[in-house]
């Protein structure tokens, strides 16, 4: 299935979760990050560690951290598919800026999206 030709209603949908995740992780905000994260996550680290949700969250709240994105591309597939690519940002406490590449699929599920797979892929330069 392509993308589809629509989906601006979708797409600012998506980034306006993706910014919540982002403020979640930040301001430790777990209830709001939880809530975010589909039950049947998978969440891929840059070492290769596979994580589902409990265990990601788990592993948040002992590696707190900010975490921003950049600018960010946004595919729509149909109605209820949307994939995000884009650079990120995290900053462990006192620690210096880890910068990746991160793609995240988020699926529409009512009645909202959840975040259902990400993943980091090496350091950007």
């Amino acid at each position: 299935m392509a993308p589809s030709g629509g989906g601006e209603h979708a797409r600012d949908e998506v980034l306006a979760l993706e910014a919540e995740r982002c403020r979640a992780i930040s301001e430790e905000d777990w209830p709001a990050l939880e809530a975010l994260l589909a039950d049947d996550l998978t969440h891929t680290h840059m070492t290769g560690t596979t994580q589902d949700k409990a265990t990601y969250l788990a592993h948040l709240r002992r590696n707190r951290r900010s975490t921003a994105r950049g600018d960010l591309l946004v595919r729509v597939f149909g109605d209820d598919v949307v994939v995000v690519t884009g650079p990120q940002v995290n900053v462990l406490d006192g620690g210096a800026p880890q910068a990746s590449e991160s793609l995240q699929v988020w699926v529409r599920r009512p009645p909202t999206w959840e975040l259902v797979a990400c993943t980091a892929s090496g350091q950007r330069a």
